[in-house]
């Protein structure tokens, strides 16, 4: 009779590397993705002229400041 030790494949370093690497790429990608809204809106404003344009803009310029932040975040906590 064999003695065999069951194995947790969800335990072991490889997959909480995997996990890890693959949360700051698409965070990253999330990021990229912030810029590119902030360059259309900042076309967005030029072309369209209006009184909510400063505003659409400190939004985008937010929510890249905020995606940027959560890669630095998770670059802290992972």
């Amino acid at each position: 009779m064999s003695n065999t030790i069951p194995i947790n494949y969800l335990d072991s370093e490889v997959v909480t590397i995997f996990l890890k690497v693959a949360i700051l790429l698409i965070l990253i990608f999330y990021a990229i993705f912030a810029l590119i809204v902030v360059r259309q809106v900042d076309l967005m404003a030029r072309t369209l002229i209006t009184e909510v344009s400063p505003i659409l803009k400190a939004f985008s310029i937010v929510h890249a400041g905020v995606a940027v932040g959560l890669i630095v975040l998770a670059w802290g906590i992972l």
